[in-house]
């Protein structure tokens, strides 16, 4: 399942670059253009983009005119790392200096907002291909607002830190905002580009409020295993999020428990050790915390297939598998 979809991933990525090189040039003005290709060059796999193109594929659209919209995808989604880089203080990003430390915060924040207009510029680029304009303009709408919820997720992620007794309903408040409609906006935008109707539409939208979470859980789970391509484990302790195990764990353990796992997620970053994490991670161990999350995820991910179970086979049979792929990836 994992081998194929990151076959997939690999043919597909590819016709991405060309269409950022049309707005997005290699050679340019320094600490802008080569920070960007710096940053596209880190190892990203291209999962937007891909879901993007084959969604369209599968509801009979051409490639060919997805393809500006895909690739806007992907600018949206490094657009994203690269200002979440800064508010989160994360200096590695898949194994390399993050575009802010190699290259300054001032450049960083001004590479963020540099690419948020390459995302419309990407997006108006559809017309040169035949989408009309009524259709680019609803692509328009769902980017507008898909960055607003994401923007709103990103904050209640970031006032979630100053919790200090954080409910699960806080956790998926600020996910759903944060992940949900950023994980689902290029699915959609794949559908509308192949003249899907709104029913069809409505249902992806509901798939990805499940399998968004997903993402978002297994993500974490990973910062606790593999680092998440930042070189080392458990970057969300040391930025204080509270993680869907963390406030599971906070529920769980002991009075003594919940105020050292509050005072570790409180320490300022550079003050939070290797010992504090791993003491943090044994606790979600010992009171089945990363169990209770992976078991959710598997969970929002088999709401999500039944309600996708009666669209367009080929439709379906893509979801089904990122769902899983999502859940199931190691890196």
């Amino acid at each position: 399942m994992i081998d194929g979809v990151e076959k997939v991933l690999k043919e597909k990525g590819k016709l991405i670059e060309k269409e950022i090189e049309g707005v997005i040039p290699r050679k340019g003005i320094p600490n802008l253009h080569d920070a960007i290709w710096y940053h596209m060059g880190t190892g990203g796999k291209r999962i937007r983009p891909v879901l993007a193109i084959m969604a369209c594929e599968a509801m009979g659209g051409k490639t060919d005119k997805v393809l500006p919209f895909a690739a806007s995808c992907e600018i949206m989604h490094n657009w994203f790392l690269v200002h979440d880089d800064i508010e989160d203080g994360d200096e590695i990003r898949r194994g390399q200096p993050a575009v802010w430390k190699r290259f300054g915060k001032d450049h960083g924040i001004n590479i963020g907002d540099y690419m948020s207009e390459k995302v419309y510029a990407l997006i108006f680029s559809s017309l040169k291909r035949g989408v009309n304009e009524s259709t680019v303009i609803r692509l328009i709408e769902e980017t507008i607002f898909t960055c607003s919820r994401t923007a709103e997720g990103q904050t209640m992620d970031m006032n979630l830190r100053r919790n200090d007794s954080p409910t699960e309903r806080d956790y998926f408040q600020s996910i759903e905002g944060k992940t949900a409609y950023y994980f689902m906006h290029p699915i959609i935008g794949g559908c509308i580009v192949a003249g899907a109707k709104d029913d069809v539409i409505k249902k992806v939208r509901e798939f990805g409020l499940r399998a968004g979470p997903a993402f978002q859980i297994a993500d974490d789970l990973l910062d606790l295993t593999e680092g998440k391509g930042r070189d080392e484990i458990g970057c969300d302790i040391k930025e204080g999020k509270r993680t869907l195990m963390a406030v599971n764990c906070y529920d769980r353990c002991s009075l003594d428990e919940r105020n050292n796992l509050i005072r570790i997620l409180n320490k300022p970053r550079e003050q939070t050790s290797k010992e504090d994490v791993l003491w943090v991670k044994e606790l979600f161990e010992r009171h089945d915390s990363m169990d209770y999350a992976a078991e959710k995820a598997r969970s929002l991910v088999s709401e999500a297939k039944e309600i996708i179970s009666d669209l367009p086979e080929e439709l379906k049979n893509i979801l089904d598998q990122f769902a899983d792929y999502l859940i199931e990836r190691k890196k």
